[in-house]
């Protein structure tokens, strides 16, 4: 069992999903919304043909889309119920981004389920909760106001990188993502980001 994904993996029963297979489609709905088939074969520990019949069947129940960005095959965790049942329906990681947004996830993803016995932040309310217990007033922190037919909706924290509390700084390698730039040049994600309570 993954202790930040704090049982959440048992909401998504309903949709058939249990055991590593529900805790990879939280990981991947709360960690940037996407995966690749690689990501998820050294996960299950599957062939690669076991995990194009999971990837096809989930893509048949509507709780998968499947892109192509740069060549590469990229799963989205697009079904709102998915988000629902994980008390995260507000976020927006199920729809459809950018090229560089896209590009940006797996490597990012790829650090997460390396590291899984981390206490990663998984939501926005847990993110406002750890600068909360800080001291920190969440009248400073980064917000981006969504218009809609609903009003404003506000959210903070809106770059949306894996954050954990506690952890140092380091790149972040993107070793099963396998992304390239138009160019042919490796992808090479940024620093990830300061740990909550700094060096």
């Amino acid at each position: 069992m993954i202790a930040h994904l704090k049982g959440r993996d048992r909401a998504l029963e309903p949709f058939g999903l249990s055991g590593r297979r529900a805790e990879w489609i939280v990981l991947a709905s709360l960690h940037g919304g996407v995966f690749t088939r690689a990501q998820l074969s050294d996960w299950l520990e599957a062939s690669r043909f076991k995990v194009l019949r999971l990837v096809q069947a989930l893509k048949d129940r509507r709780l998968l889309a499947e892109e192509t960005v740069e060549g590469l095959k990229v799963c989205r965790v697009c079904a709102r119920g998915i988000y629902r049942a994980l008390g995260a329906e507000d976020v927006r990681f199920r729809r459809i981004t950018s090229t560089e947004v896209v590009v940006r996830r797996p490597p990012s993803f790829d650090y997460v389920i390396e590291h899984p016995g981390l206490p990663w932040l998984a939501t926005e309310s847990e993110k406002v909760a750890a600068f909360e217990a800080l001291g920190i007033d969440r009248s400073l922190l980064p917000v981006q106001v969504y218009r809609g037919a609903a009003g404003g909706a506000r959210r903070y924290l809106p770059a949306r990188d894996a954050r954990g509390a506690g952890l140092p700084p380091r790149r972040v390698r993107p070793r099963r993502s396998r992304l390239r730039h138009l160019d042919g040049a490796p992808f090479v994600a940024g620093p990830a980001p300061e740990p909550l309570g700094g060096r």
